[in-house]
C-alpha cells in the first residue's frame, strides 16, 4: 500500500457528484486517486495516513476543466477586439482578412520554440488558477505539417507535471487554409487525408467549424467522419453565428461535445439529448458577441453542459475558469452548484473522462482548496484564487 496523504479540515466538500456538498469533511489521497472523500468523524481508521495537510475550513472542489481552448498562436488581434468594440462584426471583420486569417499568419511566422514557450506559459496560468484539465486545440496553421506539429508540441506539453492535464484536439477544420483560398471542398478533401498523421502525433480529438461562413454540414461531416476513422472523437463548433445544422450533425455522429450552440432552438435541444452529446457553453465569448446561448432550452431538454473558457486570440484572453464559472451565473443564469458542475462533472462528460471532475474514491486526485469557505464565494470574487492546487501532488499557487 502506497503513501497516503490526508487533506482535513475541510469546511465544505463540493463533490459534484452522488454525494452533493460535505461539511467537515475529508479527502484522503493514495498514488494520485481518491481513497476517500466524506466526512472527516468517519474517516476509517485503515487508510495508513502517511501524511496530512490541515485545510483550515477551506472549500474543496474537483480540479476545474476547460473545456474549450485554443492556446497555441502566434501574435495577437487586439486591433481588431478594438474594431469590433466600435461596432464591427465578426463577419466583417474575417471578410476584410482578419479573425482566423490574421492569426494564421501571424502563427506560421513564429518558430515552434515560440510558439511552445508561449504556451507553457499560458497552461502555467490555467493551472494556477484551480484548473487541472484543459482541452486544447490547434487549428493556427491549417496545413497538413503545421497542424500535425501544432498537436505534437501540445502533447508535448501535456506531459509536464507543471501543467495541466491536456486533451489535445486537432482543429484542421477551423478555416480554409491560404493554399485552399476559395476551395473549402478541397481543403476538406485534403484535411481528411491528414488524419492518420495528427492522431498519430498524438490529437485524442478533432472539431470542425461548422458555420455560416466557414464550413457546411456536408464538409464539416465529411472531416469529422474522416477522423473518427482515424480514432479521433468527434467535436464540433456548431450554430454560433447563424442557425446552419451543425447541431443536428452533431448529435448525427454521436460527438462527444457541440460548442458554443448560440442559435440552437428546442428541436436542436431534443437532438443533442438524445444522442448524449454535451454542450459546451463559452460565456466570455457569447457576452463578447452580445449573445446568450440558450441555456433554458438546452437544459429543459436535458442536454449537460459543460463550460470553457474559449481563450483565444480575437475574442477571450482569460484562463479563469472561476472567472467563467461565475459569468456561469451571472450570464447564462446557472445556479451556482449547477456552473461549478458545468465547469467540473460537466467538463469531464465534455472529453469523455471517466476518472475526474468529481470527488469520488477511485477517480483521480485533482483537487482545489480555495480561498472561500462556501462555493457561493465563486459568483462574488469573479476570479476566485486557490488557496492550494492539488494534482496528484501539491502545485504551488501564485
Amino acid at each position: 500500500m502506497g503513501a497516503a496523504l490526508l487533506l482535513r479540515s475541510i469546511g465544505r466538500l463540493f463533490t459534484a457528484g452522488r454525494a452533493g456538498t460535505i461539511d467537515a469533511a475529508a479527502v484522503v489521497v493514495r498514488d494520485g486517486l481518491i481513497a476517500y472523500a466524506g466526512p472527516e468523524a468517519s474517516l476509517p481508521a485503515e487508510l495508513g495516513i502517511t501524511e496530512e495537510v490541515d485545510l483550515g475550513g477551506a472549500l474543496v472542489t474537483p480540479g476545474l476543466i476547460d473545456a474549450h481552448t485554443h492556446p497555441l498562436y502566434g501574435g495577437n488581434r487586439f486591433a481588431e477586439i478594438a474594431l469590433r468594440s466600435s461596432g464591427a462584426s465578426y463577419a466583417e471583420i474575417a471578410a476584410a482578412g482578419g479573425g482566423i486569417a490574421s492569426t494564421v499568419t501571424a502563427t506560421r511566422a513564429t518558430s515552434a520554440d515560440r510558439l511552445a514557450a508561449d504556451a507553457r506559459e499560458r497552461l502555467r496560468s490555467w493551472l494556477a488558477g484551480g484548473t487541472t484539465t484543459v482541452e486544447t486545440k490547434t487549428g493556427y496553421l491549417l496545413d497538413e505539417s503545421g497542424e500535425s506539429e501544432a498537436v505534437r508540441i501540445l502533447a508535448g506539453l501535456g506531459g509536464d507535471p507543471a501543467l495541466p492535464s491536456l486533451e489535445v484536439t486537432w482543429l484542421a477544420g477551423h478555416g480554409v487554409g491560404p493554399e485552399f483560398a476559395g476551395d473549402a471542398d478541397g481543403y476538406i478533401e485534403a484535411a481528411c487525408q491528414w488524419c492518420e498523421g495528427a492522431r498519430a502525433a498524438g490529437a485524442r480529438h478533432a472539431d470542425v467549424f461548422c458555420d455560416e461562413g466557414y464550413f457546411t454540414v456536408e464538409q464539416s461531416r465529411r472531416l469529422l467522419r474522416a477522423a473518427a476513422g482515424a480514432g479521433m472523437l468527434p467535436r464540433i463548433h456548431a450554430d454560433e453565428l447563424a442557425r446552419t445544422g451543425g447541431a443536428r450533425l452533431a448529435a448525427e455522429l454521436n460527438c462527444s461535445s457541440a460548442d458554443h450552440l448560440l442559435c440552437v432552438q428546442e428541436d436542436d435541444a431534443r437532438a443533442l439529448a438524445g444522442a448524449g452529446v454535451v454542450a459546451t457553453l463559452a460565456p466570455v465569448t457569447a457576452l463578447a458577441m452580445g449573445r446568450r446561448p440558450p441555456v433554458r432550452t438546452l437544459l429543459d431538454a436535458g442536454v449537460t453542459i459543460a463550460l470553457g473558457s474559449d481563450h483565444n486570440p480575437g475574442t477571450c484572453g482569460t484562463t479563469s475558469m472561476s472567472f467563467v464559472v461565475a459569468l456561469g451565473v451571472a450570464e447564462l443564469g446557472l445556479s451556482v452548484a449547477a456552473s461549478l458542475t458545468a465547469a467540473t462533472a460537466g467538463g469531464a462528460a465534455s472529453l469523455r473522462r471517466a476518472d475526474r471532475g468529481r470527488v469520488e474514491a477511485g477517480l483521480r486526485a485533482d483537487l482545489v482548496a480555495w480561498k472561500a469557505d462556501h462555493e457561493g464565494a465563486f459568483a462574488w470574487s469573479y476570479g476566485l484564487r486557490p488557496l492550494r492546487v492539488f494534482k496528484a501532488e501539491p502545485i504551488p499557487t501564485v
